[in-house]
């Protein structure tokens, strides 16, 4: 990791400060998105783990936080529950009295209506009321649920069990369900009334006081700047006054985190990169090469190709460091060919030189007339074997006498090599203008690159490019000592 660049303490303890300012805000941001889908947590703070539960002590945030989000109790569980309270105090008082006796009719009436009714579905908690009516089933050992209900709040209930027992079942396993559910005032723009902007409304403005302040400082250092570029010098501070997306102020704050050296997310960043490469890198590599070989096939087949040659032969050369590539690949590959090639190749040659004048021999009448003589079948094949093998030395010999002669500072061989090579560029040219010619070259290319694709382009997505980019990261490391 590159060490970390000297700062003024005080400027650094200002950076950590309005670093902590912007913490508080995305803090606050986080929990105003999770409030609404986690309330059932901040209302009882139960905690569920495969199948154990416990619960937090927490602080009282739902009758502060509730009016935030435009949060009321609903009014028909509200009812509901405050008729289950005043049955206790009835039971308590007297379980056979006759106030008794008409609140659980009144309760099996508020449950037909929960039911029927489901006041839990504008607070998309409809998942919650199966739940209650499948412990009330449980409960009761019957299917139906409005029956469960009815024979749950019935008299017989209370009078055949311990009415104790009941409520304390209703307590535990139904009330805490049913306290869940809400009503949520809609505005008059159609969504659901949030006064978070009110929270949010002084860090804003500090935030907008603080942007204005450094705009101002980075214009008046580089005057050449306009405002417009000065204020894109921050631009991710602008995510800090989004109303919308709000997660997305996460932006500034690790910037800010960073800058205030508090945390570095360079090996977060580096491990992020390195998983979105690897997961398109192969598939972007194999794109782009098939679209590469792709517009070399219809290039040729266009011959644009042989236009570009015949342009190039035309127009005058650019050269970018006085060197004569072409000519220096062809005197390095004549310098390989003629004095490692030839050599290592000249007793296959010599055999070949043999074997075809043997055969021309054999071919003329008068050879084959004095095979018959003594002693004269021994004769010709030493010749051909004398003659062979001063052909192919004297081949390699001349070979490379004409390149050490050409490898010289020799002008007037250098204006022959010259001479040659335009000549030959020349014919070249004229010879693939020969329609029949030129149609046999670009079929052979265009196939050729058809099995280039089928053979190694479309087998790049199969390489590991996690080992390439470990590799890579390797090499990206600092070579000094730890």
């Amino acid at each position: 990791m590159a060490p970390r660049k000297a700062i003024n303490p005080i400027t650094l303890w200002t950076e950590r400060l309005l670093a902590a300012v912007v913490a508080l805000n995305v803090a606050l941001v986080l929990f105003d998105l999770s409030y609404v889908p986690w309330r059932n947590f901040w209302l009882h703070g139960n905690i569920q783990v495969v199948g154990l539960e416990w619960q937090l002590p927490l602080p009282n945030i739902t009758d502060r936080y509730d009016p935030i989000k435009g949060i009321e109790p609903h009014r028909d569980t509200e009812e509901y529950i405050r008729n289950v309270d005043l049955l206790e105090v009835a039971l308590e008082a007297n379980p056979s009295s006759p106030k008794a006796k008409q609140q659980l009719s009144l309760l099996r009436d508020l449950s037909e209506d929960m039911v029927d009714e489901n006041p839990f579905a504008i607070a998309n908690k409809s998942g919650t009321l199966e739940r209650i009516k499948d412990r009330v089933r449980d409960r009761q050992g019957i299917e139906s649920g409005r029956v469960a209900f009815n024979q749950f709040w019935s008299s017989d209930n209370f009078t055949t069990h311990e009415w104790r027992d009941e409520l304390a079942f209703f307590n535990q396993d139904i009330r805490p369900l049913v306290e869940t559910n809400y009503y949520r005032r809609i505005g008059d723009n159609g969504k659901f009334t949030d006064h978070f902007w009110h929270i949010d409304l002084p860090f804003q403005l500090f935030f907008a006081l603080e942007l204005f302040v450094h705009v101002y400082f980075v214009k008046l250092r580089s005057r050449s700047l306009s405002w417009r570029d000065a204020l894109l010098w921050r631009w991710y501070d602008l995510l800090l006054f989004v109303p919308f997306w709000r997660w997305l102020r996460l932006i500034p704050l690790t910037v800010r985190l960073k800058t205030a050296h508090i945390a570095d997310f360079s090996s977060l960043r580096r491990q992020f990169g390195r998983g979105f490469v690897g997961l398109f890198a192969g598939e972007l590599t194999e794109v782009i090469a098939l679209q590469t070989v792709t517009q070399l096939q219809q290039g040729i087949r266009q011959g644009r190709w042989l236009q570009s040659a015949l342009a190039a032969s035309e127009n005058p050369y650019v050269d970018l460091n006085d060197t004569n590539e072409l000519e220096a690949i062809a005197r390095r590959l004549a310098q390989i060919i003629v004095y490692q090639v030839l050599p290592k190749v000249q007793p296959n040659f010599e055999a070949l030189l043999n074997h075809g004048l043997q055969g021309t021999l054999q071919r003329l009448p008068a050879y084959q007339m004095m095979q018959n003589l003594p002693g004269f079948n021994i004769l010709p094949n030493r010749i051909t074997e004398q003659l062979a093998s001063g052909v192919s030395q004297a081949i390699t010999t001349a070979s490379q006498g004409t390149y050490s002669t050409l490898a010289t500072e020799d002008p007037q061989a250098a204006l022959l090599l010259e001479q040659l090579v335009d000549e030959f560029t020349a014919a070249l040219v004229v010879a693939l203008q020969d329609k029949e010619t030129l149609v046999e070259i670009q079929t052979l290319l265009c196939d050729f690159l058809e099995e280039f694709k089928i053979n190694y382009v479309q087998r790049i997505s199969e390489f590991d490019f996690d080992a390439l980019l470990e590799e890579a990261q390797q090499i990206n490391q600092p070579s000094g000592r730890a």
